[in-house]
């Protein structure tokens, strides 16, 4: 009698568990569904779509098929479907974020890029800026001296300008005369003498011939 009455117990309550161990998997499927619909719609909104689009289809797809096993009763199906929507949606989200960080470190290494190409050209600009300041400098300092030497033609010419001055307005200059007196002298023949006859003939004269020269001098 005993034992009888504890079948009864044990049958009693393995009815009452049934009930409540399928209320269990009911719940199960529904949390594995909710968590499969998260995680499918965060990787949809970091761009698996775009991504992974035949991976994001498959884990979308997982999940309408839990939906209807759950509605057909078939929770245990459900359960594993929506599993496997979970899973597909991870993996979608991570490669898609695999994805983004490759693209985010390629921009970043073009942006450096761009940086140091922009900061060799500035440097490039400003080596022919002091280039050109050197070549401006340079053509300063020729003009200058240029200036210099124009100036002291322009002193040299109104040097020379003021020396002519000088000479027109001088007084004419003083003439000095200077005589010179050449003497020429002539000596009378000697006589002639003749077997007998005498002859004197009268010594002839001197003469002097004075030749005067001017010489002009200036002062």
């Amino acid at each position: 009698m005993r034992s009888f009455t504890t079948l009864i117990g044990a049958t009693a309550l393995a009815m009452m568990a049934t009930p409540a161990l399928a209320q269990g998997k009911a719940d199960r499927a529904r949390s594995a569904i909710a968590a499969a619909e998260a995680k499918i719609g965060a990787s949809a909104q970091v761009g698996a779509g775009s991504a992974t689009p035949g991976m994001q289809a498959a884990a979308a797809a997982a999940l309408r098929e839990a939906k209807e096993d759950l509605a057909a009763g078939r929770k245990e199906e459900a359960i594993a479907a929506a599993n496997r929507a979970s899973q597909l949606a991870d993996t979608a989200l991570g490669r898609t974020q695999q994805a983004q960080a490759a693209v985010g470190a390629a921009r970043q290494e073009n942006a450096a890029a761009t940086v140091g190409a922009a900061r060799a050209d500035a440097a490039a600009a400003q080596e022919q800026a002091a280039a050109s300041q050197q070549q401006a400098s340079s053509a300063q300092a020729q003009a200058d001296a240029a200036n210099a030497r124009a100036d002291a033609a322009q002193q040299q010419a109104a040097a020379s300008a003021a020396d002519a001055a000088v000479t027109r307005a001088a007084p004419a200059p003083a003439t000095a005369t200077v005589t010179t007196e050449t003497t020429k002298s002539t000596s009378a023949a000697p006589a002639k003498r003749v077997v007998r006859r005498t002859t004197r003939t009268a010594p002839k004269a001197t003469t002097t011939q004075k030749t005067t020269t001017t010489v002009s001098t200036g002062n």
